[in-house]
């Protein structure tokens, strides 16, 4: 399969004037990248011995090694993480997914008909904003009156914008 003459028969490579090393630096560099395209019945194959040797010349210069050659492969997740919080990420994702966080945003909308309280831009992309802030005050999560509607570039300069009021 991996011969000059099949090559050159190979679909697609007869209007290719290389030489079967370059052929095979064409394709590790293509796969190297993630673009398999018309090689991609190729790959998981077993290669002869002088593919391989070839491969082994290019791929790497002499004294190089891969850059993940003995590093261990492990996932830290969960509570072994350094960013682990403690799981909350995962209660504020379900609250905000709720049929009841919808259902406020869109009151909250209505109220304000469909208008940025402060710069009076109507329709665009607006955002329901908690005056006292969603993390700090659970109670008022779900409170109309904590609620105002606010385009995006207003939404930006609040004080509260992106946990600003944490900081």
């Amino acid at each position: 399969m991996w011969d000059k003459d099949n090559l050159k028969n190979h679909k697609g490579m007869s209007g290719l004037k290389h030489n079967p090393e370059t052929l095979i630096k064409m394709r590790s560099s293509a796969i190297k990248r993630g673009n398999t395209g018309g090689w991609k019945k190729l790959v998981g194959k077993k290669r002869p011995e002088k593919v391989v040797e070839v491969m082994k010349k290019t791929m790497f210069k002499k004294g190089q090694t891969p850059w993940n050659k003995g590093r261990p492969h492990l996932k830290i997740r969960g509570t072994n993480h350094h960013h682990w919080k403690g799981g909350i990420t995962d209660k504020n994702l379900k609250i905000r997914g709720s049929i009841e966080y919808k259902l406020w945003r869109k009151a909250v909308f209505e109220r304000d008909n469909w208008t940025c309280i402060w710069c009076g831009e109507r329709g665009g992309i607006l955002n329901a904003d908690h005056i006292k802030p969603f993390a700090l005050f659970p109670e008022l999560r779900f409170s109309i009156d904590n609620g105002r509607t606010l385009c995006k570039k207003c939404h930006l300069t609040t004080d509260t914008y992106g946990n600003a009021s944490k900081k």
